[in-house]
Formats: C-alpha cells, structure tokens, sequence
C-alpha cells in the first residue's frame, strides 16, 4: 500500500505513513486476496482487489476521527490530533486517490472503478447520516452501520467478481450490509459508556431510548447481531467458486465474540 502514495516526499506523505504504521487488522486487504486466490486471479488482480479497498477503507478512518474529534487511533494518537485538521483532511484525500491508483491494476478498470465510486457514495451517505443524526432509532443505527462500513466490506469480494467475470455483485453487497450491522452492533456493546457520554450512535442507547433497560437492550442487540451474521453466512456462501469464504471467516469470528458477550451476559 505504501507503494501507491510513493512520490514527492510532504507532510502529507508523512502523515500517511504514520497512520499506516499503527497497524490494523487489514481485513479488507484479506478479503480481497482470498476472493482472489478462490477465483484463481492473476497476482496483480489479486493486489488491486487487496489494496484499494484497504487504501479507502485507511481514508475514511482519517476522516472520520476528525469529524468525530477522536484523538486516538490504536491507541496512538490520531493523524488530525498529531498533524492537524488539514493535514489529515489532505491525508484522507491522498489515500483516495492512491486506491485509484491501485485499482489501474485491476483486468478490467473500468467496471471496477464504477464499483469503487458506488460503494464511496454509499459510505458517504452513511457517514453523512451518522454526522447529523439526532436520537436515531435502533433501526436506524443498523442502516448507518450498513452504509458506512458495509460497502468496503464487500468492495474487495465485488472487485473480484468483477476481475474473474463471475456473478453474485447484489450477494456480495447483502453479505457486507449484514457483517456491518453485526460488527457495529459489538462495538456499540463494548463502547456504551464512551458513547453516552460524548453522544455519540449506539445502538444500545437508541434501543434504551426506545423503551428497554440497559439488559433488554444489550440482548436485543445481541440477537440481531446474531440475525445478521446468519444472513450473512447464507448469502457469503451462494457466492460463485468459494469466492465468500473470507467473508465467511470474518462471520465466524465476529460470531465467536458474539457468544463471548453472551456468555458473559
């Protein structure tokens, strides 16, 4: 990834660099080089479907610890907290652009850059949903969850698709709607306190306001946390040649530390 934002050397580059540096769990860069290695891509498909997601996905993070004035990352400072606001709105920018740079790779770019702009919209929309919501409802939390982290969920599997010729670009969309849902329902679970406190969406919270006790409303969350990654595992595993099968590795995982909170419940 750190070869797309390669150049003059800047600030801008700097902060880049450090952002990238703090670590990650890279989820989109492995579902993208699974999808890839099930539909027998070329290395440099497999790289396209890999970075640029993961390069969007890094930009956004930027952006949105602004917007929310998170100073921390990964338990390092932030790139707005330790560059400045306008360095880390020009960061976010750079990693834009450095994922269409990514995507010049892929077999067949066009499509391809359709199916990135598509899924930037969509993410946006989320984000801007989630800037001005003002007591939403929990249902409303699920569709600003989908919105704004399920479409680079399913972008790397999509772009796949698309480099391999293959069908399933609607499954792959539901598929990454659904592990949203269920992936910013624990973090909800696990943040309610932080949330309350700053006001930030919480699910929990909108549940709460909606009539349940903090207990009820925990395991309401947790069972539709529960539905969704049933939903997905369906759907991941209608996806063409076992192109769903790191999807459904994120869906085991997220279901483990589902039954973590529910046996602790």
């Amino acid at each position: 990834m750190l070869q797309c934002i390669s150049g003059t050397p800047s600030p801008v580059t700097d902060a880049v660099r450090y952002h990238l540096s703090a670590g990650g769990s890279r989820v989109r860069a492995k579902i993208g080089l699974g999808a890839a290695i099930a539909l027998e891509l070329s290395p440099t498909a497999a790289l396209a479907c890999a970075a640029a997601p993961e390069l969007l996905h890094n930009a956004s993070l930027i952006h949105d610890d602004l917007q929310d004035g998170d100073a921390l990352r990964r338990k390092m400072p932030a790139v707005w907290s330790r560059y400045g606001r306008d360095a880390a709105i020009s960061s976010g920018d750079l990693l834009i652009s450095a994922a269409y740079k990514a995507i010049a790779l892929h077999p067949n770019a066009g499509a391809a850059l359709c199916a990135m702009h598509d899924a930037v919209a969509v993410t946006i929309r989320g984000q801007s949903q989630d800037c001005s919501a003002k007591n939403p409802s929990s249902k409303d939390c699920e569709g600003i969850a989908a919105d704004k982290s399920g479409p680079l969920l399913a972008l790397p599997v999509r772009l796949a698709l698309i480099a391999a010729g293959a069908q399933g670009q609607e499954i792959a969309i539901r598929t990454g709607r659904a592990i949203a849902i269920a992936y910013q329902t624990l973090d909800d679970l696990a943040d309610r306190a932080t949330d309350l406190a700053s006001g930030a969406t919480n699910i929990c919270l909108s549940l709460e306001a909606e009539g349940h006790n903090p207990a009820a409303a925990s395991m309401v969350a947790r069972t539709r946390a529960q539905a969704a990654l049933m939903s997905a595992r369906q759907d991941a595993r209608d996806l063409p040649n076992s192109a769903g099968t790191p999807l459904l590795t994120l869906v085991n995982r997220l279901e483990a530390q589902l039954k973590e909170l529910d046996n602790a419940a």
